[in-house]
């Protein structure tokens, strides 16, 4: 149980890092119309999404913006697993042991329940022969020994090529059922013995005589059943629900996991452009970022749930409703168990923080045919980080996270440059952000490239009524190891009126791994300077009962234009 939680703990406490971003989101208005904003001049962030909109823009303006999103795949989940239910399920009778905790545990014996059950089915002879009934059956019943009945009784349900009989199956059914009664009757807390015995096979019929003949004699556990009945099966109901639950929400975690937290936030004024002589609009901002992903990546050898505890080794098989369980060994447990001490799991976490002070200025040619726009911005990036790059089984990398020195923060620039053409109500923009692709070293012989960024867009922007969409050209590398890669396409509807505005929209990633589909996004805007943006995809996480999105992202700001 103990290497259980370490696994859990380091599954949600720590990823792997990559070299790059994506392109972000910065202000409100952009956020809450699905990202758009390379061709949205209805906006006081142009500086961030295409600084050619300056060129084209007669107002001046201000904005401010603070928000987070988070998005996160199979580790809140591990929030549900309920250890204290799991180790409280009884494998038979009022046992202070049981299935949850030897499954986990190892198969610790257990005692009590079983002997009741087992006592209830009388003789042993007796209930044998009773199974096979006719000559066969007495024989049975008059056999010397126990033991010699138990041979007859097999010798009985078996073929010559070691297939059954129709005595054998017969006799299984009667078995089988007289189990069951006893269950029943006995009273005690036997529902995870109930199950097992519910879901064994005709095949395991003489697996049965033997399991009869040790709860009779002795206390049983896990591996005594195990080793009677080989595999054995475990099927959803109230008494195995929290334990597949919680053993499935585990198995999730180990296949797939990711955790990606990000903060944008940002000022910006803008000085307008002027009508008379042509001269484009100036802006400047200031913008803090932080950017954290973790993921937890499994040796591929060693990704087989097999406990250890006493010499006793136990798989456990997770399958949509049921488990299946079966005896293992120490060679397999070494060479396969994610528990194992020779197991080489991938620990790794890294986080950015991000400081950049931008001045930006377009400059736009009006012409018969339309009006076209340049524009580019400098930008001062202040910025340090961290990483954690760890190799191990769970007990090494958990008794010795080696996080390593904070480097010293990192001075360097990027420039952005945008184009845009405009014809009446309809504007076509383009962008390529970090075109220098700047460096950051986090230490540690680790550093993150600012890769460059390509974005197109496209708005429609008549009266009251804007519409926009974007799409990234290429992909962007990210920092997270599940999707390494980003590339958005979104779009959205924002009703600006004089008082307050309503956007609407959604947006799709398509490179990502990490299944978050479809978001949806919406924002108001209440006397310019209280707005609100959110974004939330429809993939739900069910945290200790709350459904709760899988992607969110939430937004306070405002702005004003004049």
């Amino acid at each position: 149980m103990r290497q259980i939680s370490k696994m859990i703990l380091a599954g949600s406490l720590f990823g792997i890092a990559l070299d790059a971003l994506e392109f972000g989101s910065m202000g409100n208005i952009s956020s809450s119309m699905g990202g758009a904003g390379v061709a949205l001049r209805n906006s006081q962030w142009a500086l961030y999404y295409n600084p050619a909109l300056l060129g084209m823009d007669r107002k001046s303006r201000f904005a401010y913006s603070f928000g987070t999103n988070v998005r996160e795949t199979n580790l809140l989940n591990l929030a549900n697993v309920k250890v204290d239910d799991i180790k409280n399920i009884s494998i038979e009778g009022n046992s202070s042991s049981s299935v949850g905790g030897a499954i986990l545990a190892g198969a610790s014996g257990v005692s009590g329940g079983a002997d009741d059950v087992f006592s209830q089915l009388g003789d042993i002879k007796t209930l044998l022969g009773n199974a096979i009934g006719g000559a066969e059956g007495d024989k049975i019943k008059n056999a010397a020994s126990i033991d010699d009945a138990i041979a007859q009784f097999k010798a009985a349900t078996t073929l010559s090529d070691g297939s059954l009989n129709a005595s054998g199956y017969n006799a299984f059914n009667y078995l089988q059922g007289q189990i069951l009664d006893a269950i029943d009757k006995s009273g005690d807390n036997t529902g995870i013995l109930k199950n097992i015995i519910q879901n064994l096979t005709p095949e395991q019929v003489n697996g049965i005589a033997d399991l009869a003949n040790k709860g009779q004699n002795g206390n049983i556990n896990v591996n005594d059943i195990l080793n009677t009945l080989g595999t054995v099966k475990l099927t959803s109901s109230p008494d195995t629900e929290n334990l597949i639950k919680s053993l499935d929400i585990i198995k999730k975690a180990l296949d797939k996991n990711d955790l990606s937290f990000n903060t944008q936030n940002g000022l910006i004024g803008q000085i307008g452009g002027n009508g008379v002589d042509g001269r484009g609009a100036i802006a400047f901002g200031i913008f803090g970022s932080a950017f954290f992903s973790a993921n937890a990546s499994f040796d591929p050898t060693h990704n087989q749930i097999i406990t250890s505890s006493d010499g006793n080794y136990v798989r456990i098989d997770v399958n949509n409703n049921d488990i299946t369980l079966s005896n293992s060994n120490k060679s397999d447990y070494d060479n396969y168990s994610i528990l194992s001490d020779d197991a080489e799991h991938h620990i790794q976490a890294t986080d950015l923080l991000l400081g950049e002070i931008p001045i930006g200025y377009g400059q736009a040619f009006y012409t018969p045919f339309g009006n076209l726009s340049i524009g580019f911005a400098a930008k001062y990036i202040f910025a340090f980080g961290q990483s954690v790059n760890q190799k191990g089984s769970f007990n090494t990398i958990s008794d010795g996270i080696n996080v390593g020195s904070v480097p010293a923060p990192q001075n360097t620039f990027g420039i952005d440059i945008g184009g845009l053409y405009n014809y009446k109500d309809l504007t076509v923009g383009i962008v390529a952000k970090n075109i220098n692709a700047p460096v950051i070293s986090l230490g540690n012989n680790q550093k993150i490239i600012l890769e460059s960024q390509v974005r197109a867009g496209i708005s429609y922007e008549w009266h009251f009524l804007s519409l926009a969409m974007d799409i990234d050209l290429k992909p962007n590398n990210t920092l997270s190891y599940l999707s390494p890669k980003n590339q958005m396409i979104g779009g959205g509807i924002m009703f600006d009126f004089k008082y307050v505005d309503f956007r609407f929209g959604s947006m799709y990633d398509f490179q990502s791994q990490a299944g978050e589909g479809v978001i949806l996004t919406g924002g108001i805007n209440i006397l310019g300077f209280l707005d609100l943006a959110l974004q939330s995809n429809l993939k739900l996480t069910d945290i200790s009962g709350s459904r709760v999105p899988s992607y969110i992202s939430l937004k306070l700001g405002g702005g004003f234009s004049w």
